[in-house]
């Protein structure tokens, strides 16, 4: 099968992974229609937003039962069982919704972070590199950093370095890939380790509550991938350090590199 970039339905997914319903507009849609599967998935992101995880699964299991063919129900919800540590699940919830839609590179991209956290690091790269052919330049960044962190945590140095041929680090990313971004261009040499961290970041990144520290999360742990292939295992471990300074719990860079801390002794069982 051959795959095709489309902007117009790229767009619609960057519209829900975007949204930020709040529980009262999203519980107004349901009161009109409860049979409405969108309804339920603006329900699920907003019970999710507010931190009822188990509440929101429940959510998009109803939108699943009025309309077991609406993608993003399966998608959310396995993005919840992502984030309740329930891999499997999250992994059989976008199998589903890439069946139903497979040119859609999130679901690809979803699935490949789950199956990277569960431990399948090769499987999760063979993801990675179909949401290359899915979507354009731009959107290349966290595909690019995911792979290059997967072939250290493998030991394939030479890999890792290869991969970096794979995308132009002059293209700007859409606003919510700034991390991503910025690791990327610290592999490829357009940025200094000690210019990392910028001291604007606040501004640079989307305006969401804790927001850079979620991005910080990222960050630091491919700082601690990029001393790990540069041989300064000491560089590493701080970097690993400064990622514990900002914990966030559920963020993919602090589910991986707090696995690593706890190996090195950083962080205590």
């Amino acid at each position: 099968m051959k795959f095709v970039y489309n902007e117009e339905k790229n767009e619609e997914m960057r519209h829900i992974l975007m949204m930020q319903p709040t529980i009262e507009e999203a519980k107004a849609k349901l009161e009109k229609d409860d049979t409405d599967a969108r309804a339920w998935y603006e329900y699920g992101t907003a019970l999710g937003n507010a931190g009822q995880l188990e509440e929101a699964v429940e959510a998009y299991s109803h939108g699943i039962a009025f309309d077991p063919f609406y993608a993003p129900n399966y998608f959310g919800r396995g993005r919840k069982n992502n984030g309740l540590g329930r891999f499997w699940a999250a992994v059989a919830d976008f199998t589903v919704a890439i069946h139903l839609d497979s040119d859609s590179w999130t679901y690809w991209y979803y699935r490949a972070t789950t199956l990277n956290l569960g431990g399948h690091l090769e499987e999760s790269i063979d993801d990675f590199r179909q949401c290359m052919k899915l979507s354009n330049p731009a959107e290349h960044y966290p595909l690019i950093h995911w792979i290059y962190t997967t072939y250290i945590e493998l030991g394939e140095f030479e890999k890792a370095r290869k991969c970096l041929d794979e995308i132009d680090a002059t293209v700007e990313p859409p606003q919510m890939d700034y991390g991503y971004c910025r690791a990327v261009r610290l592999y490829k040499g357009l940025v200094k380790p000690e210019e990392f961290v910028e001291p604007d970041m606040k501004d640079k990144v989307l305006p969401r509550e804790n927001r850079v520290n979620l991005e910080l999360n990222g960050m630091y742990y491919g700082l601690y991938c990029y001393w790990t292939l540069h041989g300064e295992p000491e560089k590493a471990a701080d970097a690993l350090r400064e990622l514990m300074k900002v914990a966030y719990p559920g963020a993919f860079g602090y589910t991986k590199g707090l696995a690593v801390a706890k190996k090195l002794g950083i962080v205590k069982e």
